[in-house]
């Protein structure tokens, strides 16, 4: 049933208690609220997608000559820029490690998010609770959780923050489509939730993000789709990644392996594997040897991989591997680089790799010219001719990329003045 239909009383089921999904004039209000206004393009919008365009594409054309090393550097940049747009939606964000949360719907994310804030069960705790943990199989926008004196949420559309309550929160899924026909994902990019219940060694030096969950490996539904692809391109700019298996599955999914070699390989990563009360301490400890194995043959280096329960905010691990890894994130935020630094830091690094490389190839030049001099033998004279014009060659293509190079990073740290002011 659509939202202009008459008939309002039954086409919600009785047990739903959301005001914005049983009450259509609040759905109409929360729709007309969060809907974009008409607003023109600022400079530093525009200054923002073309810092976007020259990170993620122009700069990897200049650097195809200059191998591994400055591939790496490239993916940096790109990484980068992916942060550099998020900023741009919360920069609040600012001086914190991101640590990022992905897995399967039902992985327990949300869940996860909640325990590590001390939420525990029982009325209290619902009244408390930072993430809804019963949505249908879709969370429909990606959610920053961060510390704050006072709890309050909002939703990022482009340059614009609304606030909201939290029943409009929990109405933001596919439940709220079925229900009126219209979605938020397209024009919300981000929820914002800054809550006092952060642990005060986090507070200022980390910030949560809760990705989409994807369904099961057989359902290549549309919404599944557009949801694992929103929680991949979430999940390229955070700093860290902690990436929850539902341990009733007791292995790592391929896609979830996917997911995983995707990430940027500066990103440190911890496996979880949830709800771990369901089992006992055998099951758990087969279990993880299992998810171990997985990511042992596909080549996926992590932080380790450990046994939780969300519900009992306990970890089956004498490791205490969960406190290690987000101690060692609030630890890096203090080491993190402002986002100028790092873009200075990298194109310098590119540009001190052009000139050596370019070197490097005038060396072998004046080497094999001086070889082609002394050569007696026409053979050896036709080989080293052929050797010295590759060369040449490479050391030209080398200099006219470094030119543009030049080019776009001045390019670059103009539009980087522009967005960061």
């Amino acid at each position: 049933m659509g939202l202009w239909d008459d008939d309002g009383e039954d086409y919600v089921e009785e047990e739903t208690k959301n005001p914005y999904l049983s009450d259509p004039d609040k759905g109409i209000a929360l729709i007309a609220k969060l809907l974009p206004k008409r607003r023109k393009h600022t400079e530093e919008d525009k200054a923002a997608y073309q810092l976007d365009s020259l990170l993620d594409r122009r700069i990897v054309a200049t650097v195809r000559e200059l191998g591994i090393g400055t591939l790496e550097l490239s993916q940096r940049l790109m990484k980068l820029s992916d942060q550099i747009m998020e900023y741009r939606k919360a920069r609040l964000l600012s001086g914190k490690s991101v640590v990022g949360l992905g897995g399967q719907f039902s992985s327990g994310k949300s869940s996860f998010i909640n325990s590590c804030l001390g939420i525990g069960e029982g009325e209290q705790a619902e009244k408390k609770i930072i993430l809804p943990e019963d949505q249908n199989p879709t969370t429909s926008i990606p959610t920053y959780i961060v510390g704050g004196k006072e709890e309050n949420i909002y939703a990022y559309c482009y340059a614009n923050m609304i606030p909201l309550d939290k029943d409009a929160m929990k109405a933001m899924t596919h439940e709220f489509f079925e229900t009126y026909g219209i979605g938020f994902s397209r024009f919300v990019s981000n929820i914002v939730i800054h809550t006092p219940m952060m642990p005060r060694v986090l507070t200022e030096k980390v910030a949560f993000l809760d990705t989409p969950g994807y369904n099961k490996a057989d359902m290549d539904t549309q919404d599944t789709l557009k949801d694992e692809h929103l929680a991949k391109e979430q999940l390229k700019a955070v700093d860290f990644l902690i990436w929850l298996v539902d341990i009733s599955n007791g292995v790592l999914h391929e896609r979830d392996a996917d997911f995983l070699r995707e990430a940027p390989t500066d990103t440190p990563i911890l496996v979880i594997a949830n709800k771990a009360d369901k089992k006992n301490e055998q099951e758990r400890l087969e279990v993880i040897e299992s998810i171990k194995g997985t990511l042992q043959d596909r080549g996926i280096e992590v932080f380790g991989v450990t046994a939780y329960s969300s519900r009992e905010g306990k970890e089956y691990s004498e490791e205490n591997l969960v406190t290690k890894f987000l101690d060692y994130a609030a630890k890096k935020s203090s080491e993190k680089s402002n986002m100028q630094q790092e873009l200075n830091s990298i194109i310098s690094s590119i540009g001190t790799n052009f000139k050596d490389t370019i070197k490097s190839e005038q060396n072998k030049q004046y080497a094999m010219g001086d070889d082609i001099y002394k050569a007696q033998d026409i053979l050896a004279i036709r080989s080293l001719t052929y050797f010295y014009s590759s060369t040449s060659k490479r050391k030209s293509r080398l200099i006219h990329d470094e030119r543009e190079f030049i080019k776009i990073a001045e390019q670059i740290r103009l539009n980087m003045r522009k967005v960061l002011a």
